[in-house]
């Protein structure tokens, strides 16, 4: 089927900050395609501050903004999201290319396009088969920085005669991560005097990592930068970093569009939420029922360090 040029693009995407993370990624390969393209992208107010850092979306829309005249002139519409109201809006206007996932019959009656997700192997090869009805080759590796580094003064944090390795050990309202303890087990394993040991998270994040891993805090050769304000100052430090570690997998996909070096530690039950393309060190359980609900991941907390230090070893910084 032969495409014709698209001049006018909106994306709609999800309230997902991960989500969000992940599926930038399609931007470049559209771009790729249609490098003369009005790129659109729908989302949430946090999702609209790191769209400043991406050059590759032309314009950034809030959900609450939407009205009739938001996709007159629009030639493809991608639903990374059902959405009941956009979709009729997009039908109404007879856009083209409707293109999103098969969900109820209704919504797929909507669509040009309702596409089979349900063997992905993970969220960013769902998005990428909506890609393939424009005929899009997704096997093309574009190892392109998406997003910008934003630019922030930490002194007295980074180090520039020492490598810098940034860790984000903490997220708000999570409950499979790898403990505190053991990026103090792993610092505390790692030579002192080659690299510049860094704590980072947001100003909460930092005050329930104190109360939780104290003992992070305690070594020498630490800095504290767990006062951040924002998730852009977030990435602002991580771009002055060498190295990220985290199991924070929304952090490591922001990281990676930046071209930075990322280890994620997580469990094996949000593989289907990570890049392929980033270094990750996942528990060997993938149907674990331990970890529904707010329970602690009990295959996280007894992951060990030797893996990350393997891993860390491989990665030249």
């Amino acid at each position: 089927m032969r495409v014709q040029q698209l001049k006018n693009i909106v994306i709609s995407g999800s309230e997902n900050l991960k989500d969000f993370s992940i599926s930038i990624q399609i931007i470049n390969y559209l771009k790729n395609k249609y490098a003369d393209s009005h790129v659109t992208w729908i989302g949430n107010s946090v999702q609209s501050e790191i769209s400043k850092f991406i050059t590759s979306i032309d314009q950034f829309l809030l959900f609450d903004t939407i009205d009739d005249e938001t996709l007159e002139n629009t030639d493809a519409i991608f639903f990374l999201k059902s959405d009941k109201v956009l979709s009729k809006k997009a039908r109404d206007l007879k856009i083209s290319y409707r293109i999103g996932g098969k969900d109820s019959w209704r919504n797929n009656r909507r669509l040009t396009h309702s596409i089979d997700t349900s063997t992905a192997s993970s969220l960013l090869d769902a998005h990428f088969s909506f890609l393939h009805v424009l005929d899009i080759d997704t096997t093309v590796d574009l190892s392109l920085q998406i997003v910008n580094h934003p630019i922030s003064t930490f002194r007295g944090i980074i180090k520039k005669d020492l490598n810098n390795i940034v860790f984000y050990p903490y997220r708000s309202n999570a409950h499979r991560a790898w403990p505190g303890v053991r990026y103090f087990e792993l610092i505390d394993s790692l030579p002192k005097y080659e690299y510049n040991y860094i704590i980072a998270g947001l100003e909460e994040e930092g005050k329930a990592l104190k109360f939780t891993a104290p003992e992070l805090f305690r070594v020498p050769s630490v800095k504290d930068a767990t006062d951040l304000e924002s998730l852009e100052e977030a990435l602002a430090l991580i771009a002055k970093s060498d190295l990220l570690v985290t199991y924070n997998t929304d952090i490591a996909h922001f990281a990676e569009a930046m071209g930075k070096k990322v280890i994620c530690i997580t469990s094996s039950a949000d593989a289907f939420f990570i890049n392929k393309k980033i270094k990750t060190i996942l528990t060997e359980k993938t149907d674990c029922y331990e970890c529904i609900g707010d329970k602690p991941c009990e295959c996280l907390r007894k992951l060990e360090i030797n893996e990350v230090i393997s891993e860390m070893e491989n990665i030249k910084i």
